[in-house]
């Protein structure tokens, strides 16, 4: 998954529920990755996934918000990733 990545994982249960597929196990509070101020988050909510990136903790005002089929995850999270380690090679801006 995102382990090469050097991301801290605060919250996993986005593991099981590829595992299963059991739909039970679908809530808001999915996935948590953190690195430095930003957190990436992944949770379902109201019949939909939902990827955040967080700065600061700021969930009034994400730095990213996306709405996603379930097959589209595993990409946006890499992209995800990818654009918080970017912000940090590249003068403090996060890619569009």
């Amino acid at each position: 998954m995102i382990l090469h990545k050097p991301f801290t994982i605060l919250l996993d249960d986005w593991s099981e529920y590829l595992d299963s597929h059991d739909r039970s196990l679908l809530k808001e509070d999915m996935l948590q990755l953190a690195y430095k101020e930003y957190l990436i988050d992944l949770g379902y909510y109201s019949n939909q996934f939902i990827l955040y990136v967080v700065k600061d903790y700021d969930w009034n005002t994400p730095v990213t918000k996306k709405y996603l089929q379930e097959e589209d995850i595993m990409n946006n999270l890499n992209k995800a990733c990818d654009g918080v380690l970017y912000y940090y090679q590249n003068n403090n801006q996060y890619p569009d």
